[in-house]
């Protein structure tokens, strides 16, 4: 009868271990049973483990769990922020530096304009000059435009001086000395039948600037020198200054306004009794708006590409300046 009761009572244990609750240790233990291990062996106590039955969550251990995590966080951003300052330390020497660095290239630059200003200025100079020297020894020639081909280069002297005594018939014929005569090359533009110029050397100046007013002043010429024009002789430089004034020169023949070229390329302009210079085209074009002048653009319609003023003028009177091919 003991027997049967201490038989019950082992099976009731047995009952109430198997339903009881799960430790940690017996999980373990079931997973080592599983694994082939000993049901018997016992695992030594690791005591850097804490045992969660042994070390309750409490308040305290909260608050040092978050102040851990708060301290190691804290040294984190404190390292960024560190090396963060560091780099904005380190590109503000550098920006500090380009600073210092791009001060002194605006400072060479300033000097570099000032310097090439005094340098353009030379220089226009310097072309002023020559180009003055150039039109000094140019002063005793004569371009003669629209003369024949036909008349053969050992006939151009006598073409010129019958010519010559046709303005001046009161000039003896040894004052229309020629130093040279001959034709010049003919530029690519021009047509295949247009003659080339004649260039000439008169040895005496005075002859030749009386020459080129009577050419001027001449209405009208026999057959065989009506279609010839005269000009001076200029430098390529002094015929490009004077390209520059067109709009201005333009402007004063369509209003009527007399004007003659000075040296060097300067217009002097005839208004109200006083001659009034102008050295630019800009002070030209000043000059234009104080008297209430405006530009002539209005295009010829026989030739838009110039004024209807200039080719009237062109048809009426001879000129003394060269045509600016």
């Amino acid at each position: 009868m003991s027997q049967h009761r201490g038989k019950k009572s082992a099976e009731a244990k047995d009952k109430s271990a198997f339903f009881a609750a799960r430790t940690p240790q017996s999980k373990i233990a079931d997973t080592q049973i599983q694994d082939g291990a000993d049901p018997d062996f016992e695992p030594e106590h690791d005591p850097t483990v804490s045992n969660p039955d042994d070390c309750p969550l409490t308040q305290s251990l909260l608050q040092s769990m978050l102040d851990g995590a708060v301290t190691k966080m804290q040294a984190t951003f404190t390292a960024a922020l560190s090396d963060i300052r560091k780099g904005f330390q380190e590109l503000e020497t550098r920006t500090s530096h380009l600073e210092d660095t791009v001060g002194g290239l605006m400072g060479a630059q300033n000097e570099y304009d000032t310097c090439l200003s005094k340098i353009e200025e030379q220089l226009h100079n310097q072309e002023t000059k020559i180009a003055d020297a150039e039109d000094r020894s140019r002063r005793n020639n004569i371009r003669l435009r629209g003369v024949p081909e036909e008349i053969a280069p050992h006939n151009l002297t006598a073409f010129a001086v019958e010519l010559f005594h046709v303005l001046l018939p009161d000039i003896p014929a040894e004052m229309f000395l020629l130093d040279c005569i001959h034709r010049l090359p003919k530029p690519q533009h021009l047509a295949p039948s247009t003659p080339r110029d004649v260039l000439m050397r008169l040895h005496y100046f005075h002859i030749k600037d009386q020459i080129l007013r009577a050419h001027r002043n001449k209405k009208d010429l026999p057959t065989q020198f009506k279609d010839v024009l005269m000009f001076m002789d200029l430098s390529a430089e002094t015929l490009r200054r004077r390209r520059s004034f067109k709009a201005v020169a333009d402007t004063l023949r369509h209003h009527h306004v007399p004007y003659r070229w000075g040296y060097p390329a300067k217009l002097l302009i005839s208004k109200g009794g006083k001659l009034i210079s102008a050295s630019t085209p800009a002070e030209g074009l000043n000059l234009l708006q104080q008297w209430d002048m405006s530009l002539n653009t209005q295009p010829n319609p026989k030739n838009p590409s110039r004024p209807p003023f200039e080719i009237g003028r062109r048809q009426k009177t001879r000129r003394t300046s060269p045509r600016e091919d």
